[in-house]
C-alpha cells in the first residue's frame, strides 16, 4: 500500500480515442514528493515509450494501488494553471474528445531539448552589425533578411520565417560582416513572436491616434460600459467593411491594460493581419504576444511562459490562442467572427468562439465578436449589438453591379465589361482585386466525347488541373498525375477544362498588366506567413497593380488605392452539400466588395454570376443585409438547422466501405428509440477520401444537451467494438463542414 502523496493520477498527452478520459496511477519519486500538484507536466513510461502527461489528481484512483504501479520518469517545472485544466476537462466533455488531446491543447509546447531532458532552452540569435562594411553587394534575398531583422536582433528561425529564406542566406550575411551570431534563452526578447515595427511605421514621436467618428465613439463608450459591468457580457460589433472596427478594438485593449487586466484577440489567419499587428505593436509595445503554429516550438514555449507569468498582457493569435494561459482575463475580441476557420477540424474539434465565451464566463469579462457579416447563429444568440453603419475616414461604400454571364460571358473568364473597367483602373494608376475562390487552372477535366470527368483514385473528388505543374492534383489527399493525352475512359476524346481557377485568371489578366504588377494570393503560391507579407507588400507598392486570389484576398485588407473589385465567379460555393452555402456566399461577396473604395477614391465592384437571381447573390449585390438574415433564420427554423437545433455529426470510416455502412445503420438503430424522426438524419454515404469509405449519421437535437449526451453514450459504448472491426467512429459537435 502507498500513502496518498506517493501516488498521482496522470493523463497521457495523447489523442488516443480508445483511452477516452482515463487517468493512470503513477508513483511519485521520493525526491519529488510535495512538489507534484494538479496541473504538473510530467514524463511517464507508457506503452513501451516515454510520453508527456498531466497530473489531474493527487492520490490513487482506487482504494488499492498495485505494487506494479510505475514511477514518474521526470517532473518538469511547468504547471498548467487550474483554470486551464478545468477548461480542458470542459472541452473533453463538450466535444466528446479524449481528455489527453484536450490537455495537450492547453499544455506548454514541448521542445526537442525538453524531450531529451535538457532544462536550458537556448536559441540562435542574430544581431545586425552597428557599422556595416562599405561597398557590400547584396542579393534580393539578403536584402530581405536584413529588412526582417529588428535592431535588437531576433532568433535565426524567426528571421528565416519572416524573410522566406533558408539558413544559408543568413550565413552568407554573417560572412559578409552584416550580421553577428549569438545565443539567447528562448524567453529573451519580447519581440520574438510579437514581430517588430518597420522603420517607416516607427518614425516620429509616437503613434498618431486616428480620429474617431461619432459612431465609433458611441461604440467605444458602449463597449467600455459593458466591460465595467458585473458578470460576463457578450456583444456583437456589427460594422460595415471599413467602418473602423479595428480602432474600436484597440481603444478597448488600451482600457483593459490601463486597468491592470489582460486580453485575447483572435484572428482567422495570423499571416493576413499585418496591419492589425503593426497597429497593436505601436500602441502596446512589449505587452503584446503573438502565438501561432508557424513559430518554432522553443519560441512558442517562451511566449507561453511570458503569457502565463503575466508579462504579455495582450495575446493575438489564430484559433488556438483561445487556449493561451492568459491571467486576469477581462476581454476577448474575435475579429472576423463569421469565419469558419475558428472551428478546428482535428481532435479536439472545438469552436474557438464558444470556448472564448466559456473563458469570459469564468473570468466575468467581455466578449466582442466583430464582423461585417455576422453568422446566422450569432444573430440569434447575441442580443447585445453595436452597429457601425458608415465607413470611417473619407471612404464610402462602393457601388456594386452584377455581370450576368449568361448574356455577357463572351467565352472568357472575365466578361468584356470587366476587362474594359480593369483597363480604366490601370490607366489611372490604381489597383484592383480579382477574387475566384478556386485554385489551379481548371477545377476539373472532362472528356468532350464521353463526358468522363477525371477523378482522384483515392477520393471521390474531381482532379484539378494545374498548368504550372503540368498535371492534375487532388486538393484533399495530394494525389498527383500527369495530364493524359486522350480520355482514359474512351481512349478517343480530348479533355476539356471546366471551372476556371486562379491560374486561369492570372493568365487572362497578364495580357492587360505587366508581369511585375500582377500578384497572386492562394495556398498554391503562399507557403508561409513571410510569403504572404511579401505578396501583400509588393502589391501595396505597385502603381498600378492587380491582386488575384482565393478568399484570402477578402480578409481584412486595407489598400487605399483599390478602386475595383471583381468577383470572377460568384457561384463557386453556391451548390455545395451544405446548409450554410448561401450564407457563406453572401458573406464572401460582402467581404470582398468591402476591399474597394476605402479611401477618398470611389470604389466599384463587379460580380460575375451565372445565377444572379439567387437570393444570396441578389441580396449581397443590392446590400439587403437585414432581409437576407431574416430570410435565412426563417429557413433554418423551418428545416431544423442551427441556431434552432444543435448538430452532432457521427462519421463511420473504414477501408472496407460495407463495414462503415453496417456500423452506421446499427448506430441509427441504437439512437432511433431516443430521438424524434426529424432529429435523426441518415445514415448517408459520404465521398471516399484517401481510400477510406465513410458514412454519416447526423443528430439535430431540439434539446442541445440531450442530443449531445445521447451521442456521448453511443460513442462510449460502440467506439471500441467498432475499432475491433477496423471501423473508426469520429465525432464532430457543431460541425462547420460536411464533406
Amino acid at each position: 500500500m502507498h500513502r496518498a502523496e506517493e501516488i498521482v493520477q496522470v493523463v497521457p498527452l495523447l489523442g488516443v480515442r480508445r483511452l477516452e478520459r482515463r487517468a493512470f496511477d503513477y508513483r511519485v519519486p521520493a525526491a519529488e514528493r510535495g512538489h507534484v500538484v494538479v496541473g504538473s507536466v510530467v514524463w511517464i513510461p507508457f506503452r513501451r515509450r516515454e510520453v508527456r502527461g498531466v497530473v489531474v489528481a493527487v492520490g490513487a484512483s482506487g482504494e488499492v494501488v498495485s505494487e506494479k504501479a510505475l514511477s514518474l520518469r521526470r517532473v518538469t517545472p511547468e504547471v498548467i494553471p487550474a483554470d486551464m485544466v478545468r477548461l480542458a476537462e470542459r472541452l473533453s466533455a463538450e466535444y466528446l474528445a479524449p481528455l489527453g488531446a484536450c490537455l495537450q491543447a492547453v499544455a506548454p509546447p514541448v521542445t526537442r531539448r525538453e524531450r531529451r531532458g535538457a532544462e536550458e532552452r537556448v536559441v540562435r540569435w542574430m544581431t545586425p552589425v552597428a557599422a556595416a562594411p562599405p561597398g557590400v553587394r547584396l542579393t534580393a534575398k539578403q536584402e530581405a533578411v536584413l529588412a526582417a531583422v529588428p535592431p535588437e536582433g531576433a532568433p535565426l528561425a524567426e528571421i528565416c520565417r519572416r524573410a522566406g529564406v533558408s539558413r544559408t542566406v543568413v550565413a552568407a550575411l554573417v560572412e559578409k560582416g552584416l550580421l553577428e551570431r549569438g545565443q539567447a534563452h528562448a524567453a529573451a526578447g519580447p519581440s520574438v513572436s510579437a514581430g517588430w515595427v518597420p522603420p517607416a511605421a516607427a518614425a516620429g514621436d509616437g503613434p498618431r491616434l486616428p480620429v474617431l467618428n461619432e459612431e465609433q465613439r458611441r461604440a467605444v463608450r458602449t463597449l467600455q460600459a459593458a466591460l465595467a459591468a458585473s458578470g460576463p457580457q457578450r456583444v456583437l460589433l456589427w460594422g460595415v467593411t471599413g467602418s473602423g472596427k479595428t480602432e474600436v478594438y484597440v481603444r478597448l485593449l488600451e482600457t483593459v491594460v490601463a486597468g491592470g487586466g489582460s486580453a485575447l484577440v483572435l484572428v482567422p489567419e495570423i499571416a493576413l493581419t499585418v496591419q492589425l499587428l503593426t497597429r497593436l505593436r505601436l500602441r502596446l509595445g512589449d505587452l503584446l504576444a503573438v502565438v501561432h503554429s508557424g513559430l518554432p516550438a522553443s519560441l512558442r514555449a517562451a511566449e507561453y511562459r511570458r503569457i502565463a507569468a503575466g508579462e504579455a498582457r495582450v495575446v493575438v493569435g489564430a484559433r488556438s490562442a483561445v487556449l493561451a494561459p492568459v491571467r486576469d482575463l477581462r476581454l476577448v475580441v474575435i475579429d472576423e467572427a463569421h469565419d469558419a476557420s475558428y472551428k478546428q477540424e482535428e481532435e479536439p474539434r472545438y469552436d474557438a468562439r464558444l470556448v472564448a465565451w466559456w473563458r469570459v464566463e469564468e473570468a466575468g469579462g467581455l466578449l466582442v465578436e466583430g464582423t461585417a457579416t455576422p453568422r446566422v447563429e450569432c444573430l440569434a444568440e447575441t442580443p447585445q449589438r453595436v452597429r457601425l453603419r458608415t465607413r470611417a475616414g473619407e471612404g464610402s461604400l462602393p457601388s456594386v453591379d452584377v455581370v450576368d454571364m449568361r448574356r455577357e460571358g463572351g467565352g472568357s473568364v472575365l466578361a468584356p465589361r470587366v476587362r474594359q473597367e480593369l483597363d480604366r483602373v490601370l490607366a489611372r494608376g490604381e489597383q484592383a482585386i480579382l477574387l475566384l475562390n478556386r485554385r489551379g487552372y481548371a477545377g476539373f477535366m472532362r472528356c468532350d466525347v464521353c463526358g468522363e470527368v477525371l477523378m482522384c483514385p483515392r477520393c471521390e473528388l474531381s482532379l484539378t488541373y494545374h498548368r504550372s505543374r503540368r498535371g492534375l492534383l487532388c486538393h484533399y489527399c495530394g494525389y498527383q498525375t500527369a495530364l493524359p493525352a486522350v480520355c482514359p475512359a474512351c481512349h478517343t476524346g480530348t479533355l476539356g477544362r471546366g471551372s476556371p481557377g486562379t491560374e486561369r485568371v492570372v493568365d487572362e489578366v497578364r495580357r492587360l498588366v505587366p508581369r511585375d504588377r500582377l500578384f497572386r494570393l492562394d495556398s498554391d503560391i503562399v507557403t508561409s506567413g513571410a510569403r504572404v507579407h511579401d505578396v501583400l507588400g509588393a502589391f501595396a507598392a505597385a502603381r498600378p497593380g492587380v491582386l488575384v486570389g482565393t478568399q484570402m484576398v477578402a480578409k481584412g485588407h486595407d489598400f487605399p488605392l483599390v478602386t475595383l473589385v471583381v468577383v470572377a465567379d460568384a457561384d463557386t460555393g453556391l451548390y455545395l452539400s451544405d446548409f450554410r452555402a448561401g450564407e457563406r456566399t453572401f458573406q464572401l461577396l460582402t467581404q470582398v466588395a468591402g476591399r474597394a473604395g476605402r479611401a477618398d477614391r470611389p470604389g466599384r465592384v463587379l460580380v460575375q454570376s451565372w445565377n444572379p437571381d439567387v437570393d444570396c447573390i441578389r441580396m449581397a449585390v443590392a446590400g439587403e443585409v437585414e432581409t437576407f438574415y431574416r430570410q435565412e433564420l426563417e429557413l433554418r427554423e423551418r428545416l431544423g438547422y442551427p441556431p434552432y437545433r444543435r448538430l452532432v455529426r457521427l462519421v463511420l470510416a473504414c477501408r472496407y466501405e460495407e463495414r462503415a455502412e453496417a456500423g452506421a445503420r446499427y448506430l441509427v438503430e441504437r439512437l432511433q428509440g431516443h430521438l424524434a424522426g426529424d432529429e435523426l438524419r441518415g445514415p448517408a454515404r459520404l465521398p471516399t477520401l484517401r481510400g477510406v469509405g465513410r458514412w454519416q449519421v447526423l443528430i439535430a437535437g431540439r434539446d442541445p444537451e440531450r442530443g449531445l449526451r445521447l451521442a456521448e453514450r453511443a460513442v462510449h459504448s460502440l467506439r471500441v467494438p467498432y475499432a475491433r472491426r477496423g471501423v473508426d467512429l469520429l465525432v464532430d459537435v457543431d460541425p462547420q463542414w460536411f464533406l
